[in-house]
C-alpha cells in the first residue's frame, strides 16, 4: 500500500520538476533573474529555493527514519534557506546548471522514498517550526517535498508570464 503511494508521490515530483526544467529550458537565460516586484523572488530565486529545500528536507525525512521521534523541520529564517534566495548567491547560477542541480534531486527524493514504509508516514514528532509541530511524517512527504515543488512550478510560470 504505502508503496504504490510513495511511488504515485515520485510521479508527481518528477513530473513537476520536468516541468520546471523545460519552462527553464525555454526561457532566455536573463528573464529567469528579473523579479517581478520588489516583494517576489526571480524564477531562479524559486529554483533556487526549490534545489535547497528539496535537499533540507530529504536530509530531514532520513534522519527521522534513522531517529523516529526526534525534533526536525525549521522556520522562514533558517540560513541556508535565506542564502539559497540572496540575489548575489542567485546571481553565480547558470541556467544549465540548475536544469541538472533539479533533475539530479529525482533520484535523491526517489531514494529516500524508497526507505519509508507504512508505518513510517504516521509517525509524529516535535518541530522547530510550531506550524509543523506533531505533524506526520506523511506531511513532511506530501507538502514539503512533493506539493511544495508542484507549488513553486505555478509560480514560476505566473512570474515569467508578469516579466515577459
Amino acid at each position: 500500500m504505502a508503496t504504490a503511494v510513495l511511488n504515485e508521490k515520485v510521479e508527481t515530483f518528477k513530473k513537476s520538476i520536468e516541468d520546471i526544467a523545460a519552462v527553464l529550458k525555454n526561457t532566455e537565460e536573463t528573464a529567469l533573474f528579473i523579479k517581478p516586484s520588489e516583494n517576489e523572488w526571480s524564477a531562479m530565486q524559486i529554483v533556487s529555493h526549490i534545489l535547497e529545500a528539496v535537499e533540507f528536507w530529504v536530509a530531514d525525512l532520513e534522519a527521522l527514519l534513522v531517529v523516529p521521534g526526534a525534533k526536525w523541520g525549521r522556520n522562514h529564517e533558517h540560513v541556508r534557506r535565506l542564502v539559497a534566495v540572496d540575489e548575489n548567491v542567485v546571481s553565480r547560477i547558470k541556467k544549465d546548471d540548475a536544469i541538472t542541480a533539479l533533475q539530479n534531486l529525482v533520484p535523491k527524493v526517489e531514494a529516500a522514498l524508497v526507505k519509508v514504509n507504512a508505518e513510517d508516514l504516521v509517525k509524529t514528532a516535535p518541530s522547530y517550526n510550531p506550524n509543523f509541530d506533531g505533524k506526520p511524517l506523511s506531511f513532511l512527504v506530501d507538502h514539503l517535498i512533493v506539493k511544495h515543488v508542484t507549488g513553486h512550478y505555478g509560480q514560476i510560470v505566473r512570474h515569467l508570464e508578469k516579466v515577459r
